[in-house]
């Protein structure tokens, strides 16, 4: 079916959204300078942390597709199921909806037939009262830099928040991943590195009003220098 009137939904997420912000995405928040972008050959862009300096970059991941999740509604979404309370005389409201006891059968057990008869659906007591899980769940974070030749250890720490704006009340900020070192290398590198750093508790992202702040603190020796490229957001994506 190419075309419908209606809309379709999936109930599962995908696991395989990697989104790349290179280091023009960053901004370094430091007292330092700008550390304006660099591109020594075709293809391959990063900023330079100089000797001494500690750079504080931080994005606010432009291009995240986060969604709220929307309830069914009879316009378009009349196929659904889960639901005996109507509306209005001649309207029965397909579920999830706002209305008490509607629902989406999006608890029912999974699997293929032949279904065992313990597994057999049942639509009563058997839905989700919200609207379904929608949007990007990010479920770990790849830091992408390089250490130069240096005389000192360099310092490298990296964090992910969730910061949810409410109108006329204070924001309210959820660590996703703790600002610490999170085993970020600092050993001088022939090439560069990426570190793949896991959220501990990955869920979707829902919240109305949400920015997702990603920092990364990068601080060079005192004779070294410390190339930096980026970083890769990993994670499950259910958009439709």
């Amino acid at each position: 079916m190419p075309y419908t009137d209606g809309r379709y939904s999936a109930g599962t997420s995908f696991p395989d959204l990697q989104l790349f912000f290179g280091a023009d995405q960053f901004l370094d928040v430091s007292t330092l300078s700008s550390l304006a972008a660099t591109i020594a050959t075709p293809g391959l862009l990063f900023k330079t942390v100089g000797a001494g300096d500690a750079a504080i970059f931080v994005s606010s991941l432009p291009g995240l597709l986060l969604r709220a999740g929307v309830y069914a509604n009879p316009a378009y979404d009349q196929e659904q199921f889960g639901t005996a309370v109507q509306a209005a005389p001649t309207l029965v409201q397909p579920g999830p909806s706002l209305i008490s006891g509607t629902g989406g059968p999006l608890q029912l057990p999974k699997g293929q037939p032949p279904m065992l008869s313990s597994q057999l659906a049942t639509v009563s007591g058997n839905y989700v009262a919200g609207p379904p899980k929608k949007g990007i769940q990010i479920d770990s974070v790849d830091v992408i830099y390089q250490v130069l030749a240096d005389a000192t250890a360099v310092a490298a720490t990296m964090g992910l928040t969730k910061t949810v704006f409410t109108n006329g009340a204070d924001p309210v900020v959820t660590n996703l991943i703790a600002l610490a070192a999170n085993g970020l290398p600092t050993a001088i590198a022939a090439h560069p590195v990426a570190t793949n750093v896991a959220v501990p508790s990955p869920a979707m992202i829902v919240a109305a009003d949400t920015e997702v702040l990603l920092n990364i603190n990068l601080t060079g020796g005192t004779a070294g220098t410390i190339k930096f490229y980026g970083a890769v957001v990993k994670a499950h994506y259910n958009l439709a």
